[in-house]
């Protein structure tokens, strides 16, 4: 028992009340021991786990897993292939479609950049998604261009062509002071439980919080890129695009960067780039990047060649794999549990998501193979379209679950309603929520998008009633180290889809180890980032809940439905 405990659950109990006041026990949730011993030696045992070879085929065969390429297909395929393998039941590629696109898929074939004058070096990078690549192998100058104002950019009419231009400053890389793996302490999970619904107290930031924005955004505390990530520029008041400035100027591409160092960079892009209206734009690291910055101010010119092979294929088919494990006397209702399965394309999608989805479809075989009996019909579902937006999962609730009304008529006169977020992950007015029949039969969402982190707690997304189930349901996995819940809220992943229809949604909170510092969008994200041990107790937890959640009389206590045009698309986080 950690120190101070009585006195921590006194203080959390003046915060959510009955989440911290009632003992273990006192729920009296019904535990079947036995069958969570069945879960944990199919998970838990390296002879029995599959694991980290679901990841290994998702990562190293399939590679990156951009919504709308033909790697994401080819990976679903085969997600599809194992889940039916394994024995279950009505295993599809659910369809979606995007109302604002995608218009085209996208992916990068061929990428070579080199500085030939006046030394030659390698340049490593990742183009950036749906922008276009080069005519051939093609040779041009490096020029900086800070400069993002219409005015501003006036001087440099008549400069640009066949330029490659660095779009931003060189950042300042700051050295490793701190290792960059880390576990999440006891400390700073307490800190966690003591935080309010509305936010979080004693300046404590939780894993998987405080992430820049999608769509390649830099990192937080990057230099501002304009333009760069997404090949498209930031617009200003009255149409000016700066990108659109530089393809008028014959500019040959764009190089953007992160302040991360260490050889490390991040990637995004727009889905509604396409061939004609993009350059070519490349992220490449630091080192690199600031190099030829420094040569430019010493009015050393810098001339770099490349040859990028992008290829825009038609309107792909939108999808999420599912599949199930029909229940017995409470088949009719379901519990789910889901992972994005796309990713960007720097690296593999390792730890953003292939974790998430090799333990989701992990805990389904262990489910299945462990012969517990389920009362209720669990299913998984592995999202795509996560990283431009939650798209995948938001479509899936909207199809199934619940839609939505007609938004509420602006009163006369008023000016047009902001496109704040709303419910499932759409944006603008939304309407009331309209539930479908499975809404009523849903008991409850769990995902995993942390990256690989050990499972250490679950947020309650404001949810209190589900505090003491939880607790009770944590029991058996004190020993692997999940110990805590936290009230607060959680976003940038799909459960977010789900908890803003009012149904029950969670994510787990998850051990750090190297997702913010080192993999997380970046050129990294590989299978050697990924911890077996923390996958395996993953997958076995996520079993153990939605066996638990399958099998308990009653389905999940839910928060009320929620009103008006509120829900959220994300919090400040991104997955």
């Amino acid at each position: 028992m950690r120190r101070n405990h009585v006195f921590r659950l006194a203080l959390v109990a003046t915060t959510v009340g009955v989440l911290a006041t009632l003992p273990i026990g006192a729920i009296g949730e019904k535990i079947d021991y036995d069958a969570i011993n069945k879960i944990k030696a199919q998970g838990m045992q390296p002879q029995n786990s599959k694991v980290m070879e679901i990841a290994s085929w998702l990562t190293d065969v399939y590679g990156q897993r951009l919504t709308g390429s033909p790697n994401t297909q080819k990976a679903a395929d085969w997600a599809v292939g194992k889940l039916k393998e394994w024995g279950l039941q009505n295993v599809a590629l659910d369809k979606w479609t995007d109302p604002n696109g995608f218009k085209t898929g996208w992916t990068n074939e061929k990428f070579y950049m080199a500085a030939v004058s006046p030394e030659p070096f390698p340049i490593p990078g990742t183009p950036t998604a749906w922008t276009a690549g080069t005519n051939g192998l093609v040779r041009g100058e490096v020029i900086l261009v800070t400069e993002t104002t219409q005015e501003d950019l006036q001087k440099y009419a008549g400069r640009l062509k066949g330029k490659w231009i660095l779009t931003q400053a060189a950042p300042d890389v700051a050295a490793y002071w701190t290792a960059p793996a880390s576990r999440t302490s006891l400390e700073n999970l307490d800190k966690m439980e003591l935080a309010t619904p509305a936010g979080l107290e004693f300046g404590v930031t939780p894993p998987g919080a405080g992430r820049g924005g999608r769509q390649g955004a830099p990192a937080a505390g990057a230099p501002a890129a304009p333009g760069a990530p997404g090949g498209r520029g930031r617009g200003q008041a009255g149409g000016f695009n700066r990108n659109d400035f530089f393809r008028a100027e014959g500019a040959m591409g764009l190089l953007s960067t992160a302040p991360r160092g260490h050889g490390i960079y991040t990637i995004g892009g727009n889905r509604n780039g396409d061939e004609a209206t993009t350059l070519p734009a490349v992220a490449i690291p630091a080192e690199q990047y600031g190099r030829m910055a420094r040569m430019l101010a010493k009015n050393v010119p810098v001339t770099i060649e490349a040859e990028i092979k992008n290829t825009f294929t038609p309107t792909p088919m939108m999808f999420n794999v599912v599949g199930e494990i029909p229940g017995t006397d409470k088949a009719d209702e379901i519990v789910m549990l889901g992972a994005h399965f796309d990713s960007w394309h720097a690296s593999t999608g390792a730890t953003d998501n292939a974790a998430g989805s090799a333990a989701m479809m992990e805990a389904m075989r262990i489910l299945k193979q462990s012969g517990v009996t389920l009362r209720r019909t669990v299913r998984i579902g592995l999202w795509t379209g996560e990283e431009q937006g939650l798209i995948g999962s938001r479509e899936y609730v909207l199809a199934h679950l619940a839609g939505r009304g007609a938004p509420p008529a602006a009163p006369a006169g008023a000016a047009p309603a902001a496109a704040a977020p709303g419910p499932g992950g759409g944006r603008g007015p939304q309407g009331p929520i309209l539930p479908k029949p499975e809404h009523a039969k849903f008991a409850g969402y769990f995902n995993i998008d942390n990256g690989t982190g050990a499972i250490r707690g679950v947020y309650l997304q404001g949810n209190d009633a589900v505090g003491p189930i939880f607790r009770e349901w944590m029991e058996p996995f004190r020993s692997l180290g999940m110990t805590h819940l936290t009230i607060r809220n959680t976003g940038g992943t799909d459960h977010q889809s789900f908890d803003a229809v009012g149904l029950p949604g969670f994510q787990f909170i998850q051990d750090e180890v190297e997702y913010n510092t080192m993999t997380h969008h970046t050129n990294l994200d590989s299978y050697e980032r990924l911890q077996p041990s923390d996958m395996m107790k993953n997958a076995t937890i996520a079993a153990a809940f939605a066996y638990l959640a399958a099998n308990r009389d009653e389905k999940l206590p839910r928060k009320p439905m929620p009103t008006g045009t509120g829900g959220g698309r994300r919090g400040s986080g991104q997955n």
